[in-house]
């Protein structure tokens, strides 16, 4: 199902969408451990030249098991500006960026040190009751007003047009689901 409005044409038994600026964004699905998980194409790798920078908040968002650091508390190795174990991070902080990272039509007023939101592809969504799944969840890391920013419209709009992934609004403990993403038939 696409958003009334959204902007696409049929591309070889898909829709072409674009987002905001006219930038095509394309979307795939793929077997993903046993199951039907559909993942924006655009976030596969890291935007080349985009780099963390100062922003940290990631060390304050994820939840890093092996180090036994909870979702929403600073790491204890966050020096404020970086990693102080950046060399011997565990694997998880490694791989993962954030959707700034990698999503070049994300602007850089996005990034989550500058917006205060901080957009990921998650594996679950951020309510209990939803169903399992990868999803698109853009979360307040401090002031929930942050969320309604222009750019931070913007950028949820631009997620909801592309269409594959449930989208997802957090602040604190609240959730929204902007978009339930594609509709999948069973494996």
């Amino acid at each position: 199902m696409r958003p009334v409005g959204a902007p696409g044409r049929r591309v070889h038994g898909g829709v072409q969408r674009r987002d905001s600026e006219g930038r095509s964004i394309t979307s795939e699905t793929r077997l993903c451990d046993g199951g039907r998980e559909a993942a924006p194409r655009s976030a596969a790798t890291p935007v080349s030249d985009r780099s963390c920078g100062p922003c940290t908040l990631c060390c304050r968002v994820l939840e890093i098991q092996v180090l036994g650091k909870p979702a929403g508390i600073l790491c204890r190795h966050n020096t404020g500006t970086g990693c102080g174990i950046y060399r011997e991070r565990p694997e998880i902080c490694a791989r993962w960026h954030c959707l700034w990272r990698r999503v070049g039509a994300l602007p850089d007023a996005l990034r989550p040190d500058r917006s205060g939101v901080i957009f990921s592809l998650d594996s679950r969504p951020p309510a209990a009751d939803a169903p399992e799944g990868a999803c698109i969840v853009g979360r307040a890391v401090g002031d929930p007003q942050d969320l309604d920013r222009p750019e931070t419209v913007e950028g949820f709009a631009m997620f909801v047009r592309e269409g594959s992934l449930p989208v997802w609004k957090v602040s604190g403990r609240a959730a929204t689901l902007l978009h339930p993403g594609l509709q999948l038939p069973p494996p």
